[in-house]
């Protein structure tokens, strides 16, 4: 049987933003198709299957994760997994890579580019909305291929930026490919498919946004890219959680500082306090970091001479672009825990207190578990708990470990 399919039916087990699958790959002896044949005799000798996972296994067996691949290939998407070829390579890296992901749009057209996360505030101002567009026109004039959400506001303004510039872009979005939500965005979404882009969900069917879908989402979207840039990122906004993905999953971050005083980008300039670079324009990241896209930086000028910077694709004509010196800057491995996940428990995340925080400490009592062991052990929904962990996190209760595992903070009991 295909690995595909295998990929399909543990997805299903074990959930969208599960780790669990992508940690039977790597370490289960035989890799997928030998955990099946293992049978239940065998799974239940593992310590991270659960009650609820050992149903699921056999609810839903591989015959069935066959007629939902068929299913998805006669809607026209494609099924990527983490050993297609057109998998986004940046997130092999992360703690919890999608064991599936449903695309429509060509990714091919994609490779070799620099992929750049675009994000920021729902409802940003007239500032914010002209700089997200302006960003996304100048990434994408460069060579970039520019992500984002399906949210309104700064993610939208910034892909149609990039499509006024002939570029192409991706949508990550937190429902399946066929769903209703954000129906006011379909047309941009056509647009972004004839211009040569894509749309990419971890769900086979979620018409809408499940509680704690868009922290799963922004994982992704910061993990497929080697750069996030943010624009508008105020004082408690959710637009952190992006930062957060990007600390931790080694991400340069960089972020639009906005108008001097305006509160509303009080949490942009927390983040550039702490070390975020500051952008107000594609072609400065270009600048910045112009290995990048393919470009050598300038050579040191000689002696009396002043600087050169390099040069920027997007500001000559296209004959006289520099040919690319080598390939995109790669992703880095994924590196442990830095200082700039410590750092955003100042971003205005409240700490984590009160009876359901306590039931999750109690839980984890001298051994790590993960979202669905925890879901047993509390009585609490997966969604509930996502939202929970996050901020239990961000306020230094718990880590995650390897396989998407919690536990208390300073215990390391992965």
């Amino acid at each position: 049987m295909d690995n595909t399919v295998f990929w399909l039916w543990l997805q299903n087990a074990f959930g969208e933003g599960s780790g669990v699958p992508w940690h039977i790959y790597q370490s289960y002896p035989g890799g997928l198709e030998g955990f099946y044949r293992a049978g239940a005799g065998g799974w239940r000798t593992l310590d991270y299957i659960t009650p609820r996972h050992m149903e699921a296994l056999t609810a839903f067996p591989p015959q069935a994760a066959l007629a939902r691949l068929e299913y998805a290939l006669r809607l026209g998407w494609g099924v990527l997994t983490p050993e297609s070829e057109k998998y986004p390579p940046g997130l092999r890296n992360i703690s919890d890579p999608p064991a599936v992901l449903y695309t429509q749009g060509d990714l091919s057209l994609l490779s070799g580019k620099p992929w750049v996360a675009v994000a920021g505030a729902r409802k940003a101002g007239e500032a914010g909305l002209a700089a997200a567009r302006e960003l996304g026109q100048g990434l994408s004039s460069a060579g970039a291929v520019v992500v984002s959400g399906m949210a309104p506001g700064a993610d939208n303004a910034a892909i149609e930026g990039a499509l006024m510039a002939g570029g192409r872009t991706v949508t990550v979005m937190p429902v399946d490919l066929s769903s209703p939500y954000q129906a006011k965005n379909a047309a941009l979404r056509r647009r972004q498919l004839r211009m040569g882009g894509a749309l990419l969900s971890e769900y086979f069917s979620q018409r809408t946004p499940a509680q704690g879908g868009f922290h799963l989402r922004n994982r992704l979207i910061t993990g497929m890219c080697q750069a996030v840039v943010l624009v508008q990122v105020g004082e408690k906004s959710g637009s952190m959680i992006y930062a957060r993905h990007a600390a931790k999953q080694g991400r340069r971050l960089f972020v639009y500082p906005g108008p001097p005083g305006d509160p509303a980008y009080t949490g942009s300039r927390r983040l550039l306090a702490e070390g975020a670079a500051p952008i107000a324009r594609g072609w400065e990241l270009f600048e910045q970091w112009p290995q990048l896209f393919g470009v050598s930086p300038a050579p040191p000028p000689a002696q009396g001479e002043p600087p050169q910077p390099a040069p920027f694709p997007g500001h000559r004509p296209e004959k006289n672009r520099p040919a690319p010196q080598g390939p995109p800057a790669a992703f880095p491995p994924r590196p442990p825990r830095t200082r700039g996940e410590a750092v955003l428990q100042d971003a205005g995340v409240p700490a984590a207190t009160g009876s359901r925080e306590e039931q999750v400490l109690a839980a984890l009592e001298n051994r790590s578990r993960t979202v669905e062991e925890l879901a047993d052990a509390t009585g609490m929904s997966a969604g509930t708990l996502l939202t929970l962990l996050a901020r239990m996190e961000l306020a230094g209760q718990v880590e995650q470990g390897p396989g998407r595992r919690y536990a208390r903070a300073g215990s390391r009991e992965y």
